[in-house]
């Protein structure tokens, strides 16, 4: 015969059994954030301007999402391969740079910019008065203070030094200096101001403003904006974000809106469309070694 005591022994190992076998549904492990990043840009909130795109595709997918933001776009591509960033907004100079690399990114749709609107990006040099002629630059070039808008800059760093260095002119060694404004604007004002020589910005900035004593040297074609990339992994749908952006504008028109705040390059871009092949490569602007 069992004890009383005996029995609610039992009892007890029987619930406690019981109580270790935890249902599937509660067992079920919370996924990881999806992270969607950009980089940071002065006075620009990036981290506001990608934050419907983040809320977008969490609420499609039923996913817990999270926004970063990153120094600069060779940043934001190399935390792309790292895996700590899983969609990225990059510039153009970010884009090209993760498809030189080895890592298999996915490219993902990019803004549509309206023609008109797409034709006024490009890049320019400007330079005090008095170096307008043909062969001034090159020919006064080693006592000349150069200003860039940044390494990362596609219309204020990349393209313009493509056609310095087109011209025979390496930046860092063909001119008596070298600097960095962070700034469209602030590259302008370095010349309008006397304290450089020749500076190379967004052609829209220098259009807004043309202050005197500054001239234009060259122009370049329409620079394409960067589209938008995405690392490929188990959990990490890239074609279904793909998909998911195309119907953006109509879904959630929030989206384009804030990213258009974000990035005055995208003009009134109302939607999302895939990139035009070879839409890089023939605007000619590679990046260099």
């Amino acid at each position: 015969m069992v004890s009383d005591s005996g029995m609610t022994r039992t009892f007890l190992v029987v619930v406690l059994s019981l109580l270790s076998v935890v249902p599937a549904w509660a067992q079920k492990v919370q996924p990881r954030p999806w992270v969607i990043a950009t980089y940071a840009y002065p006075q620009r909130d990036r981290a506001v301007a990608i934050q419907p795109l983040a809320d977008y595709l969490g609420l499609r997918a039923r996913h817990p999402v999270q926004v970063r933001l990153f120094d600069s776009p060779t940043a934001l591509v190399d935390a792309l391969r790292r895996g700590e960033a899983d969609v990225a907004v990059p510039n153009l100079h970010g884009y090209l740079q993760a498809r030189r690399a080895n890592e298999p990114l996915t490219t993902l749709p990019v803004p549509q910019v309206p023609a008109l609107q797409a034709d006024r990006y490009r890049a320019v040099l400007v330079a005090r008065t008095g170096l307008e002629a043909a062969g001034e630059l090159e020919r006064q070039a080693r006592t000349l203070r150069l200003v860039l808008v940044g390494r990362d800059s596609a219309s204020g760093g990349f393209v313009p030094v493509r056609e310095l260095r087109r011209r025979g002119l390496e930046p860092a060694k063909a001119f008596a200096h070298l600097a960095y404004a962070g700034s469209h604007a602030a590259a302008l004002e370095a010349v309008a101001s006397g304290q450089a020589d020749v500076a190379a910005l967004a052609a829209d900035v220098y259009d807004a403003g043309h202050p005197a004593g500054v001239v234009e040297l060259w122009r370049s074609e329409p620079i394409p904006p960067g589209p938008l990339l995405c690392r490929p992994a188990a959990d990490v749908p890239c074609q279904q974000f793909a998909a998911w952006l195309l119907e953006a504008h109509d879904e959630a028109p929030a989206v384009m809106a804030a990213l258009r705040a974000g990035w005055p390059e995208f003009g009134d871009a109302q939607r999302f469309t895939v990139p035009a092949q070879g839409l890089v490569d023939a605007a000619g602007m590679q990046l260099e070694p």
